[in-house]
């Protein structure tokens, strides 16, 4: 049946159009749709009408055009309070995603005066309420209470078990931004490890990002340089590269002490601003006159699969795709910041190549998370809560970026990381807002958000994670965040299936 704006049972059709033509046809229709549903009359469809072509503005990241719909039929409805709870609620949901909290909370209360009109004493709005009155609301009163109080303390703990194995990527990281440097409380920051086996059965490690407090927590595992192969640096700001002076300090005070066959390089894989940052110690030399670093330059849209006449996937399991970050760099003092996908050489259960996402830091802007369609696990950095009503923000994704970034990307699992410490003891509710709204409106979740802490360990083989308290690793549908501790996330088994 041909789609048509002034005939309702036409709408359910949209689901079948591909995504931008979708798009298209809502946006150059808009007002004959908004008319059409002024001269409904409340009786024929199922679902609503208003539903159907709402949930797919939702669904579609066309919040503006949801919220007009809601409204429309809003002011339609005129004292039919059977209707008003689900409307006044979605409404809410329009304003909450594009970022104008205090006007969603409102809509909230009023879905919730409905709710109870109708004895629904376990409405949604009572969670949304929540979510609001507990979370959302505290924390950005602490973001803007917060700068002049954070302190640095290098004398942090540590909470690292033991070594790592083959196909593990494991977080080494805490806070993020320069929270390790002013923190008045036991604060670090750090970076993540990737340990993959080649096809020649060597266990190869990557750091990631490595931040403040990274070396440190890095030989606290009981490793040591020669453990470490390459480093991956998606940007220049001290929270993603602090760590990268000391470790080729190390790398050049152990070529100092080793025979010429022992001698070691790095490969590093870096932005241009990376590139201009290190620059000179990219070029210093072993004792016997060889480069000690191979440095690979990330450009978005290119893909690193070897290293001169080696293969990426022969030296390290691996290939790397460069995509497209928004983070102005302080070295080129542009946006020219990347996110990476490392395609690895193990396998999904649907035998497609693994292939972990990492979006660097960058704010949202519309279809990025398409950039990361093909993978099961992406890192996902939050950076910060939205400061002012109505506004995304300019450098991270926040809580409303993370969002339309998951609903296009729809990984298996999503690591939310990159916590400024307004977040400390509320990472996993958080983690709960963007898991819960980024779904789709309809059906059973599709994927699993968990929040970052230094204990996160995940098996690329089968997506299982550690156990914090055992060891063990489970199927992450099977693990529940512990955050009793504002401190420390501990993994567990969830309760329900003990």
């Amino acid at each position: 049946m041909e789609l048509d704006p002034e005939r309702l049972e036409t709408w359910e059709g949209l689901k079948k159009v591909s995504h931008s033509a979708r798009k298209s046809w809502i946006h150059k229709n808009m007002p004959v749709l908004l008319k059409t549903l002024e001269s409904y009359r409340f009786s024929t469809f199922s679902p609503p009408p208003w539903d159907v072509i709402g949930f797919i503005c939702l669904n579609d990241n066309l919040y503006k055009e949801a919220e007009h719909i809601y409204d429309t039929m809003i002011k339609r409805t005129k004292g039919k309070e059977n209707f008003m709870n689900r409307l006044t609620y979605y409404r809410g949901i329009a304003k909450f995603l594009q970022g104008r909290h205090k006007e969603a909370y409102e809509d909230f209360k009023l879905a919730r005066h409905y709710e109870l009109l109708q004895k629904d004493f376990h409405g949604p709005s009572l969670k949304a309420m929540a979510y609001m009155e507990k979370t959302i609301f505290p924390m950005r009163e602490m973001v803007t209470k917060s700068q002049d109080k954070l302190r640095h303390d290098l004398n942090v703990p540590r909470f690292v078990d033991k070594v790592i194995g083959p196909d593990i990527l494991k977080t080494l990281h805490k806070w993020g931004s320069a929270s390790p440097l002013f923190s008045t409380n036991i604060s670090q920051g750090g970076g993540y490890l990737l340990t993959l086996k080649n096809p020649l059965g060597i266990v190869k490690s990557i750091a990631i990002d490595p931040g403040f407090d990274f070396l440190d927590i890095f030989r606290d595992l009981g490793l040591s340089i020669v453990d470490l192969d390459a480093i991956l640096a998606t940007h220049d700001h001290d929270d993603h590269t602090e760590s990268i002076e000391g470790l080729l300090s190390l790398l050049a005070k152990y070529n100092d002490h080793s025979p010429q066959s022992r001698v070691k390089r790095l490969d590093v894989f870096g932005s241009p601003g990376v590139m201009l940052k290190y620059q000179g110690l990219f070029n210093a030399t072993d004792p016997y006159g060889n480069k000690e670093v191979n440095f690979k330059l990330l450009i978005p849209g290119s893909t690193i699969d070897s290293l001169g006449e080696t293969s990426l996937k022969e030296e390290y399991g691996c290939a790397l795709h460069v995509t497209q970050a928004y983070h102005e760099e302080l070295w080129t003092h542009q946006e020219s910041g990347v996110g990476v996908i490392i395609e690895t050489n193990l396998s999904d259960k649907n035998h497609h190549p693994l292939k972990i996402g990492i979006t660097g830091d960058t704010r949202y802007e519309a279809g990025l998370g398409t950039q990361y369609h093909d993978c099961q696990i992406i890192l996902l950095n939050i950076g910060s809560l939205e400061k002012e009503e109505g506004k995304l923000l300019e450098q991270h994704l926040g809580l409303c970026g993370s969002i339309n970034l998951l609903k296009e990307a729809r990984p298996h699992i999503a690591v939310l990381t990159e916590f400024g410490e307004e977040f400390r003891g509320k990472r996993s509710t958080v983690a709960s807002v963007i898991e819960d709204w980024s779904q789709p409106m309809e059906g059973p979740a599709e994927f699993k958000v968990i929040p970052a802490d230094i204990h996160l360990e995940i098996r690329l083989t089968d997506l299982n994670i550690k156990e914090t308290d055992t060891n063990v690793f489970l199927p992450y549908t099977m693990i529940e965040v512990d955050e009793t501790e504002p401190e420390v996330i501990r993994y567990k088994l969830k309760e329900k299936t003990r």
